[in-house]
């Protein structure tokens, strides 16, 4: 694992082997639900996609990494975000992921941006996804304006399995 601090927040990533993209990402992203705090505490937590995605297929296995039940469900770009409590964005129209971001402002919304290498979309994490590693970027900016919590262990989730 390296993590390094940026000009827009903290960098973590890991080495990944051949053909472990998605199973590494919902590994990741199952780490980030764990190590968030919403204002009331949540039995089933709602990850909503949105947008063209590239590494969900080991969503399906998220509530094994987080340590609690996850109910995965597909918004359209640009859709209601009611009922979210995560909102994981793939590839969309500037306009619609900036429409849905509005409309989570203020709410106990945890965002994750699959295509946003340079992080500056607005979202609280965004994956980086290379070809021989997988990682994070978490926008400080975000964190602040935030209704959720972040626990700064955080960094902890970019540390590869045993064995992987």
């Amino acid at each position: 694992m390296s993590a390094s601090i940026g000009s827009n927040g903290l960098i973590a990533e890991t080495r990944v082997p051949p053909g472990q993209h998605d199973a590494v990402v919902a590994r990741t992203v199952g780490g980030m639900i764990s190590y968030t705090r919403w204002p009331q505490p949540r039995a089933v937590v709602r990850l909503c996609v949105s947008g063209a995605t590239a590494y969900t297929k080991g969503f399906g296995r998220i509530g094994q990494n987080a340590g609690r039940q996850i109910f995965t469900q597909t918004v359209a770009p640009g859709g209601a975000t009611e009922g979210c409590d995560v909102l994981y964005f793939g590839t969309m129209a500037d306009a619609d992921r900036q429409r849905m971001l509005r409309s989570i402002r203020d709410q106990p919304v945890l965002s994750i941006a699959e295509a946003d290498p340079s992080c500056r979309g607005g979202t609280i994490f965004c994956m980086r996804v290379l070809p021989d590693r997988v990682g994070f970027q978490l926008s400080i900016d975000a964190v602040s304006r935030s209704a959720v919590r972040i626990d700064p262990r955080v960094l902890r989730i970019a540390l590869p399995e045993r064995g992987a």
